[in-house]
């Protein structure tokens, strides 16, 4: 008997299993239930803009206290809805041009490197893919003058992280990430990057990622996500 998983690709049977939910079961808005979609514009607007993080390298662009987001993150990270993600695109590509400000004009034949937070590659395997990858991607979409340049592997995990518990004391948060990632030199070296990810509480996961890549050689590292 031939094993079908053994044939066509786990990400792409999980793909083929997210378009025929979506038929069966339509996305609905988190905020105000229309049909079609994880978060309508109407109710992405309603959403209180994000308080200004702790550290000034990371720009936010959703306030995480508002039950939307909340939920929509939570179904966005652990219950395979990868949609949410287009959500999300184009606010924050927008955020990130607006952000960059001049540095666009001092770099203007340079491109900005986009990384996505890494997922360590047991969790990977678990979920079947990174949200802050797809965050990046969506946002690529948007990038039609080509500012930006993806690279998904300029940083990977280089050991699992127990999850961040909010309660968590701010110390032993970072103790938790110490030498959890590793950045390539030949990706970063003398590149200005940009980080991505859903969701900054501390700001201690985007600290320990710039910390590698600056030690790796990278010119600036500045981060953008979703919701604080």
């Amino acid at each position: 008997m031939i094993c079908i998983q053994s044939i066509i690709p786990m990400r792409l049977l999980l793909s083929l299993f997210n378009i025929a939910l979506d038929i069966l079961f339509p996305q609905v808005c988190v905020g105000c239930k229309k049909n079609g979609t994880p978060l309508c514009e109407k109710c992405l607007d309603a959403i209180p803009v994000a308080r200004a993080p702790e550290y000034a390298f990371i720009s936010s662009i959703l306030d995480y206290r508002s039950p939307a987001i909340r939920k929509l993150i939570w179904q966005f990270k652990y219950k395979n809805a990868r949609r949410v993600a287009k959500c999300f695109g184009e606010k924050l590509y927008e955020d990130i041009i607006a952000g960059l400000g001049e540095d666009l004009f001092i770099s203007k034949k340079e491109t900005f490197l986009l990384v996505p937070i890494p997922l360590h590659k047991k969790r990977l395997r678990e979920r079947g893919y990174n949200q802050s990858e797809l965050l990046a991607r969506e946002i690529q979409k948007y990038d039609t003058e080509e500012i930006l340049e993806l690279s998904p592997k300029a940083l990977v995990r280089t050991r699992a992280t127990n999850a961040q518990a909010k309660k968590e004391k701010r110390l032993a948060r970072f103790e938790n990430l110490r030498g959890a990632f590793a950045a390539d030199p030949k990706l970063v070296h003398r590149r200005n990057i940009i980080l991505i990810d859903d969701v900054t509480t501390t700001g201690a996961t985007l600290a320990e990622a710039r910390k590698v890549l600056l030690k790796a050689g990278a010119r600036s590292v500045k981060a953008w996500t979703v919701a604080h």
